[in-house]
């Protein structure tokens, strides 16, 4: 609890609303940033424009948002829950990237696509977050009305308590009060609420001129009717049990219909105590109070909450559903019963913009939703109205409205009122939600800011799904792009064999019949070719075993990494001895792998380590770190070490930090050994400094529940 006033406290300080704009222009920079980073490494411009446009898109609205948000009729104390949905939404997709990214065989670790997640999480985020703070602001005002009704409670109360007290002082001094009566008249005809005192029988024994003045009837007809008389037939009842209650129990109150004398009925609340009269008889003295303005206002608090309620349901169900139909039908449903109107519609425009099919609704007539159509450019068409307007259409009666009188989907119905608005931008609609009634109607704003609201809902999860749509065609896309260019890497180092085998061999050839005739130059010259072709060799060797990482690696199992060090080691044998390598080795798990290519990356690493150790002895160190269902493996050396602006780029094929006359090598081992983990749903990575050696790390999935072995170090 704590923690989440202090994280409350936080973004109060921050500020709710400039989080949100921070984070859209946090957005929008990285969508940048990442264009001219890409843009510099030659990816091709309509990648970089997707990547950045799903990226900026987001972020856009996030900084739109922020600032449109004092227009959102939302109370400034809870903009910071806005900023926590948009935080929430973040985590919640760093959570499942995680939580994806420990499967095995699994990773997220693309840059762009770790951008694009979260920010269309945060822009879900803020979408919620909009929706909670409007029903949070809500129900703030309820919560305050409901202190003002608390407040009138006490004041009804006291003022009850008061006529107790006046009563009792009545009571004890009739003989005043007689002298005093013109007076007490004169206080009571005062009082705009209506002030009465009824006998046991219902009777009323004494009244002010606010009874008559309200209800239209003389005194000469009050003083022979009864209690009641004045009282909706359907509350007689409730009003006889009052009544004898009142006697009873020396105070009474309730709330019943009051009927005038010309059939007006108006809600009043009455409160009555236990007197006694002049004469020593018990009478019930009480005050009747106009509730109307009050109650409107309750069902009117209570509709707007009804609806923030629908507009936040919604919300949850556009994240929780794939089905755009059933959101649909639902919001349908939820705007029809909320507004208390006979039809309501979701229309769906056609690619060509000239035509909306009715795809979800509610009310109209069997086998129409999802046939029939409504003309999108129709001069008499209230959808094709809508669509050229920038906000929603209200319509109270359909037959005086001189601004369309269709269409036939409508007419055919009887609908006479309705609303209808966009779904979508303006400029691009995607359709129309409207609702219509058969009779005419008067809708207030309240009314037509829900109806935008659901419309905005559906609109955000329609923009959603394409992006996800979208996103989901570019992974296959990339997928087939990288299979291709595996095919061709594998394709042009093997067709370029054969000739680097003729042309080393004639190399041989010339070398051992003219060897002798050639001069020191000549035999130099030959030398660097056969050394050329014999590195091209190990290069074309090496781009094959790089391109056939994929599909020639045999399938995991579990794998002992400490038998795969020691093939490497017997491999490595002759040049331990003659670098005077000292190899020492902590105690290795058993992982899910590839025995083969783990052995190549065990290879690559330690003969690096032993190239690289400078004019010292090499001394390496092999540990493993379990981390829950993943091995982190370290090869430590004390050789030169590695540049930090160099650490990445030495991962990248045929890259080479040194000259061949110092250090020999293709520059693909490291590139490799980076495929063979990334196969693995690994990353490797190096930690280094110029001169204090290199670690490199690199990360395995754990055999299932393999259990974990002592540690301990041994000597090689």
């Amino acid at each position: 609890m704590e923690s989440v006033v202090s994280w409350n406290r936080t973004l109060s300080v921050v500020g709710g609303r400039r989080l949100v704009v921070v984070l859209g222009v946090l957005y929008v920079g990285l969508a940048t940033g990442l264009a001219l980073t890409e843009l510099t490494v030659g990816t091709p411009l309509g990648n970089v424009f997707i990547t950045s446009l799903l990226i900026a898109g987001p972020g856009a609205v996030l900084l739109y948002g922020g600032y449109r948000v004092p227009t959102f009729d939302i109370d400034p104390v809870f903009y910071t829950t806005i900023a926590g949905w948009c935080l929430s939404g973040f985590a919640a997709m760093i959570a499942v990237l995680v939580v994806y990214s420990l499967q095995p065989g699994e990773v997220v670790d693309e840059l762009s696509t770790i951008l694009i997640l979260t920010a269309l999480a945060t822009v879900a985020g803020f979408a919620s977050g909009i929706y909670d703070a409007k029903a949070k602001t809500r129900t703030r005002e309820l919560e305050a009305r409901n202190r003002e009704l608390q407040a009138t409670q006490t004041e009804l109360e006291e003022t009850v308590t008061r006529l107790e007290e006046v009563n009792r002082k009545l009571s004890e001094s009739n003989q005043r009060l007689e002298h005093h009566q013109a007076y007490t008249d004169r206080v009571l005809n005062a009082i705009d609420d209506i002030f009465y005192v009824l006998d046991p029988d219902g009777t009323l024994h004494r009244w002010n001129e606010s009874l008559c003045e309200i209800t239209g009837y003389s005194d000469s007809d009050v003083a022979s009717m009864t209690a009641l008389d004045f009282i909706d037939s359907n509350d007689h009842e409730r009003v006889t049990s009052a009544i004898a209650e009142g006697f009873e129990t020396g105070s009474v109150q309730l709330e019943a219909t009051l009927r005038t004398s010309a059939g007006e009925q108006l809600p009043y609340e009455f409160a009555a105590s236990r007197v006694e009269t002049p004469g020593g008889e018990p009478a019930l003295a009480g005050i009747g109070r106009d509730v109307s303005e009050r109650m409107a206002r309750e069902r009117e608090l209570e509709r707007r909450a009804s609806q923030q309620q629908v507009v936040a349901d919604l919300g949850q169900l556009a994240l929780e559903t794939d089905d755009l139909d059933e959101l649909m039908h639902d919001a349908s449903r939820q705007v029809a019963t909320v507004l208390d109107t006979d039809y309501a519609k979701v229309l769906d425009l056609d690619d060509a913009g000239e035509e909306l099919l009715l795809r979800q609704g509610v009310g109209w007539d069997d086998g129409l939703v999802g046939t029939a159509t409504v003309a999108a450019v129709e001069a008499n068409s209230q959808a094709a109205y809508t669509l050229k307007q920038d906000r929603p259409i209200v319509v109270e009666d359909l037959e005086t409205d001189g601004r369309f009188s269709g269409p036939a989907l409508l007419t055919d119905h009887d609908v006479r009122s309705g609303i209808s608005t966009i779904i979508g931008p303006v400029d691009d609609p995607w359709g129309i939600l409207a609702t219509h009634d058969t009779e005419p109607k008067r809708f207030t704003d309240e009314d037509v800011s829900f109806v935008q609201s659901v419309a905005n809902v559906l609109a955000e999860t329609i923009e959603r799904q394409q992006y996800r749509t979208d996103l989901e065609d570019l992974v296959v896309d990339l997928e087939e792009s990288n299979k291709r260019l595996e095919q061709f890497a594998y394709a042009a180092s093997h067709d370029l064999q054969e000739p680097l085998r003729m042309v080393s061999s004639y190399l041989q050839l010339i070398e051992r019949r003219y060897g002798d005739e050639l001069d020191d130059d000549g035999q130099e010259f030959l030398a660097f070719a056969v050394d050329g072709s014999e590195r091209m060799r190990e290069m074309i060797d090496g781009l094959l075993q790089y391109s056939r990482v994929e599909t020639q690696g045999d399938p995991f199992e579990p794998v002992d990494l400490e038998a795969v060090l020691e093939d490497v080691r017997k491999n490595l044998q002759m040049k331990i001895d003659e670098h005077g390598a000292e190899i020492t080795v902590e105690d290795l798990p058993r992982v899910e792998g590839d025995d083969g290519q783990l052995r190549q990356v065990f290879q690559n690493l330690l003969s690096n380590a032993i190239e690289y150790s400078g004019e010292q002895s090499p001394r390496v160190h092999v540990s493993a770190e379990r981390d829950g269902t993943t091995w982190t493996v370290s090869v430590a050396d004390n050789g030169i070490g590695i540049d930090p602006d160099e650490q990445d780029r030495i991962f990248e094929v045929f890259q080479r930090l040194h000259s061949r006359e110092t250090h020999s090598g293709t520059g693909i081992g490291l590139a490799l050994c980076e495929r063979i983990i990334e196969r693995h749903g690994g990353e490797i990575w190096v930690d280094s400094e110029p001169g204090e050696g290199a670690t490199f790390s690199f990360t395995l999935p754990a055999v299932g529940a393999a259990s974990d072995r002592e540690t301990g170090v041994r000597s090689v």
